[in-house]
């Protein structure tokens, strides 16, 4: 489900559960909640035990393992997400990287807020992926607001990030980008990821999408045109990569924004 610039993937809600996860994730994110019960979470190989309630983070990387304390359950919930919005919340701050505990008091309503955002992930419709994404960023803000978020800037970042976001296609040429950031491609890359938790590849792609998305569900330009304005030189790639991305191809997305 797409929710502004947010991509929902999935979300759940498991009251008693025993899952065993190991893996890396590429290029999405995810949430997750536990109400009650203890975690073992493994960041590579720093051991962490997530006491309820808390939040913790999954993002990629880093190897993510994680299963109940001593073989126990707890009560979970998650949502998994991407795309601009995500890279967006994590440039302000707001998307935390980590583990933070909720006071205890609490734990109850973000419960209750995370079961309405999984409603409304599962819920077909454009309001319902735009209320998730409002309830999403409430959440994070309201967690950052405990933390006393302190947020760095990072000029480099700043400038390469205006860089992406004002260019008209998809050529952009990553080794001119970082000589002119007084780097190099490689050192780039690694420090792209770090921050922002995603490839620079998977940014400039996911950038290059969400104009797409605007140029053909808010006009009337031709999908050829629009496909040659953002840098393709073949439509019919285009148009796969857009079905790809949004599930749809843009033709069928266009009509389904007009009727």
């Amino acid at each position: 489900m797409i929710g502004s610039d947010l991509i929902f993937l999935h979300a759940m809600k498991i009251p008693r559960c025993n899952a065993r996860v190991d893996k890396r994730f590429e290029a999405y994110c995810s949430l997750q909640f536990v109400q009650r019960g203890t975690v073992e979470l493994f960041y590579d190989n720093t051991r962490h035990l997530v006491t309820a309630p808390a939040f913790w983070t999954c993002y990629p990387g880093s190897s993510i393992r994680f299963h109940g304390y001593q073989g126990g359950t707890w009560h979970h919930r998650y949502v998994a997400l991407r795309g601009l919005g995500l890279v967006h919340l994590r440039r302000c701050g707001l998307f935390f990287l980590g583990i933070q505990p909720c006071p205890v008091r609490e734990a109850n309503r973000y419960a209750a807020l995370m079961d309405r955002i999984i409603g409304l992930i599962h819920c077909p419709g454009s309001l319902s992926g735009l209320r998730a994404a409002n309830l999403i960023e409430q959440l994070l803000i309201d967690l950052a607001e405990w933390r006393q978020l302190r947020p760095r800037s990072e000029p480099w970042l700043d400038e390469l990030m205006s860089s992406l976001e004002n260019s008209d296609d998809s050529r952009s040429d990553y080794s001119v980008i970082a000589r002119r950031l007084g780097m190099a491609l490689s050192t780039l890359r690694r420090r792209f990821r770090k921050e922002v938790g995603t490839s620079l590849h998977r940014y400039a792609l996911e950038l290059r999408m969400s104009k797409a998305r605007s140029l053909v569900g808010a006009t009337d330009v031709p999908l050829k045109n629009i496909a040659e304005q953002l840098g393709y030189e073949n439509p019919f790639y285009f148009s796969r990569q857009f079905h790809q991305f949004y599930g749809v191809p843009p033709g069928v997305y266009r009509h389904s924004r007009q009727v």
